[in-house]
């Protein structure tokens, strides 16, 4: 028998997901309006190009030099979305019922999706690990699980968590201003403060059997968990937290240095 085959192997034990840094922005942007003229329509303002994108880049770009990321291009993405780009859905279908389908630019539909998102971070950081894009009202506690899960199978030595949360306004005419809130977590295998475990997806996801969320609150923005994290881990705090939305639950431990 070959040696190396009569030689057992003992996997890596899994590592603990620790928080290495984390950043929030808040803000109020005015969503875009549609073009009165055919000279606006190359130019034309969309949500996602214009201050989705920048807003998420900006707030990534302060969690990563607080974590004191060097090389970024190794780093995993995971990121999460609530009605993130309804504000470009919306735009589309303004556009096309009141002026018709050769109003609408086709650089449009590169921005329809929430993936394009998580694609302009990796882009403009140059991520090269695993991404992944959620969405949903769990999708901030999801992130953040699925972020340490990635970390805890070894697939990455850190992962970048973002989540974005721009709702459309409760009157469709209106054009705003509309919260913007932009939230990024960096997730470690080593060093950090805190730990990120326990996660449990909820709702009907084939992994786990079907829970409510103990209050059974749907969160439309996934950012607030996102937030949550940041506040328990710029107090110190010293007792366990546990986060929860649209079904799905995590824990968020002290442990770590500093």
């Amino acid at each position: 028998m070959r040696p190396d085959l009569a030689t057992p192997v003992t996997p890596s034990a899994p590592r603990t997901a620790r928080i290495a840094a984390t950043a929030v922005r808040e803000t109020a942007r005015e969503l875009p309006a549609v073009p009165r003229t055919a000279a606006g329509v190359p130019r034309m303002p969309l949500a996602v190009r214009d201050t989705l994108g920048p807003g998420l880049l900006a707030t990534a770009r302060e969690a990563l030099a607080a974590a004191g990321t060097g090389d970024a291009g190794p780093l995993g993405c995971v990121t999460a979305f609530h009605h993130a780009t309804a504000a470009t859905s919306a735009y589309i279908a303004e556009v096309l019922d009141r002026h018709g389908p050769r109003w609408l630019a086709p650089e449009c539909f590169l921005h329809y999706s929430a993936h394009s998102l998580t694609g302009l971070l990796c882009i403009g950081l140059g991520l090269a690990g695993t991404a992944v894009t959620l969405t949903g009202p769990a999708g901030g506690v999801d992130a953040l699980g699925y972020a340490a899960a990635l970390i805890a199978a070894g697939r990455c030595g850190q992962v970048l968590v973002a989540a974005a949360h721009w709702p459309p306004p409760a009157d469709p005419a209106a054009t705003g201003p509309v919260p913007l809130r932009t939230a990024a977590v960096v997730l470690a295998g080593t060093g950090g403060r805190g730990e990120v475990t326990g996660w449990r997806p909820g709702g009907a996801h084939p992994a786990v059997r079907e829970e409510t969320d103990g209050g059974g609150a749907e969160r439309g923005d996934p950012g607030e968990a996102l937030t949550a994290l940041t506040d328990w881990h710029r107090r110190g705090a010293g007792a366990p937290l546990e986060l929860t939305g649209g079904g799905s639950r995590l824990l968020l431990r002290p442990g770590g240095t500093g």
